[in-house]
């Protein structure tokens, strides 16, 4: 139980920028702040790096993992295999139920541009591809494209220079009539271009991990 407390304490902070890639993750101050031993914190962290969010170094220091151009690029192009091979199922049983949830999201997504709320907007973009997944019920499917994403809020939160292309481009609704149309080809192409330009609108440079205060970081 308090293991997983910090797992789910650290993967807000990460997910929220409090703790940025490559901010040190010290055993014995973890444990102070949660009054713990240090085994079970190295316990979190061992799930957190099965998630791929630590890095554990074989002298066993702990850091938020920082990931590189390679690993950005090496995500978005297994996302864009695994979404498009979705959508070639999806074409052939997506309902107008399904069809009506997606419009609905898209609605929610615009709307919370439209008031400046970007965080939010951005965790909606993420909601509407783990949507179209779900549609499969497919639980290892669903799986792997969780983890996978995890991932990607990192590489995001590291890189993003705060353009947002799926505003400009209202990429999610056009995948939607694609999929009404049931033109999965076009589906794919939109997913290509909209991957290719989420990559484009990163920066890497090389970023100095700023001193960060744990205790405020993890909202203790």
């Amino acid at each position: 139980m308090l293991t997983q407390k910090i797992v789910g304490a650290i993967s807000d902070a990460i997910y929220h920028r409090k703790l940025p890639p490559g901010a040190k993750l010290n055993e014995r101050d973890i444990a102070d702040l949660y009054g713990v031993s240090r085994t079970v914190v190295r316990q979190a962290l061992i799930r957190l790096s099965q998630d791929g969010l630590v890095e554990i170094s074989p002298k066993r220091s702990s850091s938020v993992w920082r990931p590189t151009f390679d690993d950005a690029f090496e995500l978005y192009q297994m996302l864009l295999v695994l979404e498009s091979g979705v959508i070639d199922q999806l074409i052939k049983s997506i309902t107008p139920d399904q069809l009506k949830t997606l419009r609905a999201h898209t609605t929610k997504e615009k709307a919370a541009f439209e008031k400046g709320r970007h965080d939010l907007g951005d965790k909606l973009g993420r909601e509407f591809h783990e949507l179209i997944i779900s549609f499969l019920n497919n639980a290892t499917l669903t799986q792997i494209h969780h983890h996978l994403r995890r991932r990607e809020a990192l590489i995001n939160a590291m890189f993003r220079v705060g353009f947002d292309y799926c505003q400009l481009r209202g990429e999610h609704s056009q995948l939607v009539e694609c999929l009404e149309k049931k033109d999965a080809d076009a589906a794919k192409a939109l997913l290509a271009s909209h991957y290719n330009l989420v990559i484009r609108g990163y920066r890497f440079d090389a970023l100095v991990t700023p001193e960060v205060d744990l205790r405020l970081a993890l909202a203790l």
